[in-house]
């Protein structure tokens, strides 16, 4: 480890309810709230090089609002505050960064994350932001901590846009990703108090990690933008992390957000085995594609602790399914499904309303296909043509989108989020069958009776009647009446 450095810096997470609009707060928190692991695996990156002085404020895990936290900004007294910002999210990140400006003016305020990725420039236009990293976080994020120990210019740091105090800006030169995560240290755990988490499926305590960066597919609707080139934690360090996490914090359930987790038979099987070597018995779950699980994979983590899949489907028919660009067929998704329940693993789907050259048929036979396979718990979404995506380019092409709707987003702080309504659907429309999938979905006796007959079925009814929060908004969004064929019109709020 480097010599200490006295340089202070405060890690800020914003209310995740702001992702999960239009609910509000309380159906959100009903979903979950979850510890930010890009902010954690920073902090343990700069700890790692050096920098002890660090602090993780969670305002959602807190249920702090910002206006409630200028006590705890003002009395850290940070060098750098770090936050981190997701599209929907970036008015919360606003509001947080403007603060930390009125409470700590000295502060060098740094803003990643995904959105950055797309709009830094834009983003920049807000005063109470210094610099915008772009990319990747930790050697970026480090290198303007160093710059700030040192009493450095932030002008033309890699991987970032700087504001000059006169309000013009420098973007610095690209940064190569780096070959390997392996070097990266595991979150900052120490920092946060595990038992402020809690979701609604999950066992309590629960954590989360990251397996792998990078996708390779192009799913049409999917704003994970930052690399096609995928990059894999040694499996080793996988399992010395949820090693840490059950015996030291006690963790019961570990969720994976890999986008897609089963990747690569061989690293599967190596995960499996070093997991019951170590005698943890920790649960987890993971995301994964259709098209990547089978019975060798799904028997060999069953086998290591695997409870739950979720798996995105997002359509019923295979003609939609390639217009989304999906990659996969009706027939994959059966078998996944059916060998994940063979296997014992609870099974979670994710299902779409509205993409662009829907037809009611499409739609009625997605909501069809998502009650007939078996599936313990299904999520449904309208679409929603988020920035960098084929479906908000097609959507502007065709004026579903009045202009670069994200780009005015983001420099005017938020907005009423656009609700796309095509030649085929109103956005009521497309409301009416979303909350026609939930009602047809979980009130079906079948799904009851076998939630009931299994020996945790209690405690399945239990979260179901818990979720009741969310769907009830859902239906009172909408009050279902027959669904007309076509509607007009090109875009609604809501």
């Amino acid at each position: 480890m480097s010599t200490a450095k006295s340089t202070r810096i405060q890690f800020i997470k914003y209310h995740e309810a702001a992702d999960q609009q239009p609910l509000s707060k309380k159906a959100a928190e009903k979903l979950g709230i979850f510890p930010s692991i890009p902010l954690l695996q920073l902090a343990a990156w700069v700890r790692s090089n050096g920098f002890g002085n660090v602090e993780y404020l969670d305002l959602h895990a807190r249920n702090l609002l910002p206006e409630e936290a200028n006590a705890v900004v003002r009395d850290f007294d940070a060098d750098v505050v770090a936050l981190t910002a997701k599209t929907l999210g970036w008015p919360a990140v606003i509001e947080i960064a403007l603060m930390v400006r009125e409470q700590n003016p000295r502060a060098v305020i740094v803003v990643g994350g995904p959105h950055l990725t797309l709009y830094a420039k834009e983003s920049l236009s807000w005063e109470c932001f210094d610099i915008a990293v772009v990319g990747d976080g930790e050697e970026t994020f480090l290198e303007i901590c160093e710059r700030v120990e040192a009493g450095q210019s932030l002008a033309g740091v890699a991987g970032t846009i700087y504001r000059h105090p006169d309000g013009t800006l420098e973007e610095g030169p690209a940064r190569a990703l780096s070959a390997s995560i392996d070097h990266y240290p595991m979150p900052a755990w120490d920092l946060v108090d595990i038992e402020e988490y809690h979701c609604l499926t999950l066992l309590k305590p629960f954590a989360t990690m990251v397996t792998t960066r990078g996708c390779p597919w192009h799913c049409g609707y999917c704003s994970q933008v930052y690399s096609e080139k995928l990059r894999f934690r040694d499996p080793k360090l996988v399992v010395d992390e949820m090693e840490y996490l059950e015996k030291e914090k006690g963790v019961k359930e570990i969720v994976f957000f890999d986008e897609t987790f089963t990747i690569g038979k061989r690293r599967m099987r190596k995960f499996s085995k070093l997991v019951q070597e170590r005698g943890l018995t920790v649960k987890f779950n993971i995301r994964a594609r259709v098209d990547t699980v089978d019975r060798e994979v799904l028997r060999a983590l069953k086998a290591a602790g695997l409870r739950s899949i979720h798996m995105g489907v997002e359509a019923g028919t295979d003609r939609l399914l390639k217009i989304m660009n999906k990659q996969i067929t009706r027939e994959q998704t059966m078998r996944a499904f059916r060998i994940a329940r063979e296997e014992g693993i609870e099974t979670r789907g994710y299902f779409m309303i509205g993409y662009y050259d829907a037809t009611p048929e499409d739609v009625e036979e997605t909501i069809n296909f998502a009650s007939s396979i078996g599936l313990d718990w299904a999520s449904f979404s309208v679409a929603t043509a988020l920035p960098g995506t084929d479906l908000y380019t097609v959507s502007q092409e065709r004026g579903y989108v009045n202009g670069d709707f994200w780009r005015e987003y983001t420099v005017n702080g938020g907005g009423q989020l656009p609700q796309l309504e095509t030649e085929t659907f109103t956005a009521e429309q497309l409301r009416a069958y979303r909350t026609k999938a939930y009602l047809k979905f979980y009130m079906r006796p079948d799904l009851i009776r076998r939630k009931w007959s299994r020996a945790e079925g209690r405690d399945e009814l239990m979260e179901m009647l818990g979720g009741a929060t969310v769907l009830s908004e859902i239906v009172k969004s909408t009050v279902l009446k027959r669904i007309p064929e076509v509607g007009l019109g090109k875009i609604a709020t809501v």
